[in-house]
Order: structure tokens, then sequence, then C-alpha cells
């Protein structure tokens, strides 16, 4: 059995002297396709797909017999934290490994990575399948750091979208706090440990491997911006700019490396940098971040939902409502914010038909989106019954947003509702006069997304002196 370990610098096609981490790796390829694969998993670990399978294919080009490039291929195409997968791809790669390897712990990762791609059961299932064969492969080598850590990321592919309970990402964290003890540059421990404590009561726990994976793992993009999903969740917004801006560019840079599309770029940290961005009160430098996704001709599903997106985070952070009409727009949040714009230019008729189409919305979506519609339609009810002067009745449905909203979980980012719902109730009951009530909800509010800026200042202002 041959050891190889690939040590923080790694040579590799798109730069020399990368800095994606440190693993050690035992296998049974040929020493010529060490480098190869070794580099496969430390993209892969840093959620780099599309160079992760690449690195692979060299390492089974180098070595045809090589099964665990084949396992590390098929490995690029699950993607379990984002809830995606290529079933098709994924068997594919498995069914170019031209025979099974003969040592039984490679044998049961290739079991494992095939318990996953199985053609039995839906996604739960096959999910569950796989974590079950992970913690066999873990308990039978438990000196093998990549099964610990990979049996980690197993059970963290496990979570449902929307999973409130906590239960499975702390046992995630069980799995990985002695891994990151003993191996402080292992880029997937620290990688999936801020993801098992990504929400506020448990982020304090996941400060010290987010401030540490951007060194270890500086050159990739993702790992530029996970720090930020425990220095959001904890309201820490100076550094949370810090490691989406690195983040955005150094993934402009791989982008152009690779004469890769522009939608390749990271767009999801263009958006949260934008998020942070205005809860600084920083809002002319949010909306400039709009000049990184303008409309084109032939553009992408994804740039499209940044653009719309962006600017629906910004009219309602900002309430700069004349920055943006929304006409023609598809994202649910951007049909939200053509409705509160509309009810601040007493358009009655306009907030009408954005309730319409954001009720349709949620009648179209899957069930965690649905809720998600749910509640902005809630919020946006409520509004239009505000301005109407109900304010009994913009209360009452205030209230079932906020009840709507409990059922999502806390964000892992910037809301998925782009205008919480706990923080409108209290907004709308310091309109009705009820700053002991507000004070309450703005509370609540910020245990959910701490320094929040505008729950921060509805607090404030129902906390402040009796008018």
């Amino acid at each position: 059995m041959k050891w190889a370990a690939l040590l923080l610098a790694v040579a590799m096609p798109l730069a020399a002297d990368e800095h994606l981490g440190a693993i050690v790796f035992p296998n049974s390829g040929k020493a010529e396709a060490q480098e190869a694969f070794l580099r496969g998993v430390l993209l892969l670990h840093n959620f780099a797909y599309p160079q992760a399978a690449r690195a692979f294919e060299e390492a089974e080009g180098i070595d045809p017999n090589f099964a665990l490039a084949y396992w590390g291929e098929a490995m690029t195409y699950n993607h379990p934290i984002w809830y995606e997968v290529d079933v098709d791809r994924g068997r594919a790669a498995l069914k170019k490994m031209p025979r099974q390897p003969s040592d039984a712990r490679e044998k049961m990762w290739i079991g494992a990575v095939t318990a996953f791609y199985s053609e039995q059961g839906n996604a739960a299932a096959r999910n569950a399948a796989y974590e079950k064969a992970m913690a066999q492969l873990a308990a039978a080598y438990p000196n093998d750091v990549e099964a610990q850590v990979f049996h980690a990321l197993a059970v963290l592919g496990t979570v449902e979208r929307g999973e409130s309970d906590a239960r499975k990402r702390i046992r995630a964290a069980a799995l990985l706090e002695p891994v990151v003890a003993a191996h402080p540059d292992h880029p997937g421990a620290l990688h999936y440990l801020i993801h098992a404590y990504d929400d506020p009561l448990h982020a304090p726990l996941g400060l010290r491997a987010a401030q540490r994976y951007a060194s270890v793992a500086s050159a990739a993009p993702h790992a530029l911006h996970m720090p930020s999903h425990i220095f959001v969740q904890l309201g820490m917004w100076p550094e949370a700019a810090k490691a989406n801006e690195a983040a955005y560019a150094l993934s402009k840079e791989w982008v152009a490396r690779e004469h890769a599309p522009g939608d390749k770029r990271d767009l999801h940290s263009l958006a949260w940098l934008q998020y942070v961005y205005l809860q600084q009160r920083r809002p002319a430098e949010a909306r400039r971040l709009l000049d990184e996704v303008p409309p084109k001709e032939g553009e992408g599903m994804r740039e499209r939902h940044t653009r719309e997106s962006m600017q629906a985070r910004y009219a309602i952070e900002s309430g700069d409502w004349g920055a943006f009409d929304f006409a023609g727009a598809h994202e649910p949040a951007a049909i939200f914010a053509r409705g509160l714009r509309a009810i601040a230019a007493n358009d009655a008729a306009e907030a009408a038909r954005a309730a319409k189409e954001l009720q349709a919305a949620a009648g179209e979506s899957g069930a965690l989106e649905a809720r998600t519609a749910e509640t902005m339609l809630q919020e946006l009810r409520a509004s239009m019954a505000m301005a109407r002067g109900d304010a009994a009745g913009a209360l009452r449905l205030a209230a079932e947003a906020a009840q709507t909203e409990e059922t999502l979980g806390v964000p892992s980012g910037p809301p998925d509702t782009f205008k919480p719902a706990h923080e409108l109730y209290g907004e709308l009951l310091l309109r009705a006069g009820k700053k002991k009530e507000a004070a309450e909800q703005f509370r609540i509010e910020l245990t959910r997304t701490p320094n929040r800026a505008a729950s921060l200042a509805g607090l404030s202002a129902a906390e402040g002196p009796p008018s």
C-alpha cells in the first residue's frame, strides 16, 4: 500500500504554487498518477468540482486501472450541500472502471459510492445508503482520515432542505472536530465543520475553522467564501465583506484563466457581498455590484437569477424604490419587491397584480420554495392591508408570515425571504403604535439574523422614548 501525501504547495495546470490544503490518502494507484489524484481530492474538498473531475480523469489516463480515480470522478457529480447531483454522469464514471480493486479497503470506497449511485430508491434513500456505507468504512479503518472526513460529509448529505433539527449537523461536527485537532490543514475537515455549525446558535463553535480555512486553501474561491457562513451568522460584517470580496475576485481570475463562460464566476459570493454591504450601510457600493451582472443577449439562468435577486435585495434593504421597476422580472423575490414598490407609490392595483403573480409562483414551486414564496406573499398582503388602513388585518397577516417563515429554519446567509417576516411584523407593529410588541419581534429576528441593520434600527425605535 502506498501512502501518498500532498502538502500545501501543489503544482497545477491552473497556476503554479496553488494552495488547496493538506491530505494523506493511501491508495494502490501508480506513483505517476498520485499528483493528479491527490489534486483531485483537494479540489473535491474545496467544491471545485469541474477542476476536480479533470484531475481525476488525468489520473485515469495515467493509470487506467486506478480504481479510486474513478471513485473520485464519480464523487464530483454529487454536490450534497447544494442538493445537486448528476446521477447519470456519476454512474457513467463508475462504469469506466475496468475492474474492481483487489484491496479490501478500496473495495469499500468503491462500494460506498456505488451505493450512492444505485438504481434503487429515491435521493433520500440513496443518501442514507451512502452514509451507512461510509460509516462502515470509517469504522473498519479508524486511522483513514479521508474515510472519517467523507463520512462526515455523507452525514451532512442526509440533511433535507429546510431541515431545522440540528442533530445530524452536530453529529457530523463530532466526527470532524478530532480530525481538525489532529490535522489542522485538512481542507475538507475545516470546510464541512463550517457547514455543520452554520446557524446562529452553533456558529461560535465554527469560528476557529472559519478563521483558518481561507488561509489553508487560499487558491480555492469557495474556500475564501465559506468563512462568511460563520461571519454572517455572527453579524461580523467586516470579516464577511473581506471573505466574499476575495472569493469573487479569485473566481473571476479562475474564469479568465480557464476561458470559461462568465456565468461560471462565483455569483453566490457576489450576491452575499451585496447583502453584507447593505448591512454595513454601504448602498452605493452594493448597487455598483450589479454592474457585474448586466442584462445581455443569451444570458444564462444563473446570471438572470443573480441580477433579479440582487435588484430585489437592494431595493428592499435600502428602500430605494426608484432604482428598478422590476418589469418582466421572473424571480419571486423580484415580484415581491415590485409589489412593495407599488405600495410605496400608492399603486394598489399594481400591488394586487404582484400578489397574484407571487401566489402563482408559490403554487408552481417545490415544497421549500413554496413556503418561501408563501411567506413573501403573506408579507406583501400584510403591507397592502396596512397601506389601506386595515391595521388589524395587517398585523394578523404579518404574524402568519412570521409563523410560516419559522418553518424554514434560520437562513444560511442572506434571508431567503428577502424581508425577514419578524422584522416586517415589528415594523408594522411600530406603525400601529405597539412599541413593546414591536421590540419583541425585532429581538426574535436578531436571534435569527444577528446584527441585522434594519432590525437593529427597528429595535432602537421601539425602545426609544414615547412619541
